[in-house]
């Protein structure tokens, strides 16, 4: 069994909406209006989908970016591996993901759209935490005390990650819930797992 030295939460759908209500609350409120949202796949593409919806902007793509295996790990490098395939000139674009760790990620999507010569070029996230790198100019919310978020529509992937990096696979339900409370914080019902 391999120990963590994290603690782990996972975000409901109710609670990412809010998360993304508040982002484009603030969009709202500052003087700037966006044409196109770039979600940064596969996490953010559904918080850019809500920011989309409360905004009311049509267009939205996405830009892959690999950092994270899942489970809370993360790569060495951080690879684009799809780009987006819109012209940006002169475009008022926003990016979003979900959440911004180290900012890696939203650093390496910022610096290549910035190369595709948008008007207005800003970014947004549900999450940031406070240990991040590089900062994004929306955020739902700061998180001063580091854990890894599981975002509903990760969580299978995630709690899968964990069980395999743990050698927990193949414990009996009881078993791989109870491991899941006492190495990550994390309290699962037995009904979603």
């Amino acid at each position: 069994m391999i120990e963590k030295n994290f603690k782990a939460q996972i975000i409901t759908l109710p609670e990412a909406y809010e998360m993304a209500y508040r982002v484009s609350r603030q969009i709202s409120k500052s003087s700037e209006h966006f044409e196109i949202v770039i979600g940064i796949s596969r996490g953010g593409f559904p918080p850019a989908r809500m920011i989309c919806d409360f905004l009311n902007v049509k267009t939205l793509t996405s830009l892959q970016i690999r950092h994270y295996t899942g489970g809370g790990d993360a790569r060495e490098s951080v690879d684009m591996t799809d780009s987006v395939n819109i012209d940006l000139t002169g475009k008022h674009v926003l990016i979003v993901d979900d959440v911004n760790d180290s900012g890696k990620t939203l650093k390496k999507a910022y610096e290549y759209i910035s190369s595709l010569n948008p008007g207005i070029l800003k970014t947004a996230v549900l999450h940031e935490k406070e240990s991040t790198e590089f900062n994004a100019h929306y955020t739902g919310s700061i998180l001063s005390d580091w854990r890894c978020l599981i975002y509903q529509w990760a969580v299978v992937e995630d709690l899968l990650e964990f069980l395999n990096n743990d050698n927990m696979l193949q414990a009996d339900q009881e078993n791989a819930i109870r491991h899941l409370r006492e190495t990550y914080e994390l309290e699962i019902d037995k009904e979603l797992f």
